[in-house]
């Protein structure tokens, strides 16, 4: 039986929790296949697990990779996210696709691992999506639409039809990438921002349609 580890022991980790609790209440071969094992602090991060507290297994650094396991990334910022998936699959672990079951993705789209799609996403035909993202609350990617590892994509965002986003991106809640647009890496979007043609790395992008405004280093995206 696998045992799930979410990695991290915030907000986004409990978020992790009840998408995957909803995942077993939904299908009983699952809550029979699946069982929860516990939060991994992320590089001793205090964190707040309200009622979840007596679920802490302890730090990650510390945490000894059973052949069981599967891990989740509970953790929003796409930096650390990148971070503790790469240092855990040095380490041997091995990674899920956590999906809420209000989230439809079609089969012809390419998932990567180690992905979260919270409640109400869509994921449309020949989409490509790599590893690490979190996927947030009525996301749309359209057709042949490709996003790369380890972006966070706010609720109700979209990327539309042959758009295409790079690595470690924040779109804020609201924004759109529209049709074969291309956007780099490391940019922060804010809310309701609109790309148009497209942009490179490391820009602060607001507006619509979205301009750079400023440097993504600038902005505080942990979550």
């Amino acid at each position: 039986m696998p045992h799930v580890v979410i990695i991290g022991n915030a907000g986004a980790a409990r978020e992790c929790y009840w998408i995957f609790q909803d995942m077993l209440n939904s299908s009983v071969g699952l809550r029979c296949y699946y069982s929860f094992r516990g939060f991994l602090d992320w590089k001793g991060y205090a964190g707040d697990l309200k009622e979840l507290g007596a679920l802490h297994l302890g730090t990650a650094d510390d945490y000894a990779i059973q052949p069981d396991d599967l891990f989740v990334i509970g953790v929003g910022h796409p930096r650390l996210r990148k971070a503790i998936f790469e240092e855990f699959k040095g380490r041997g672990a091995r990674f899920m696709n956590l999906v809420h079951p209000w989230t439809d993705i079609c089969p012809s789209a390419v998932v990567g691992e180690g992905n979260v799609f919270q409640r109400g996403c869509t994921v449309y035909c020949n989409a490509r999506i790599g590893n690490g993202n979190y996927i947030n609350g009525a996301v749309n990617l359209s057709h042949d639409a490709e996003i790369g590892d380890f972006n966070f994509l706010a609720p109700y965002s979209l990327v539309l039809g042959g758009a295409k986003i790079g690595s470690c991106n924040h779109l804020g809640p609201h924004c759109v990438i529209l049709e074969h647009a291309h956007a780099g890496d490391s940019n922060v979007f804010a809310a309701a921002s609109c790309l148009y043609k497209g942009c490179g790395n490391n820009g602060l992008m607001s507006g619509n349609p979205a301009l750079k405004v400023g440097a993504a280093a600038d902005v505080n995206t942990l979550s």
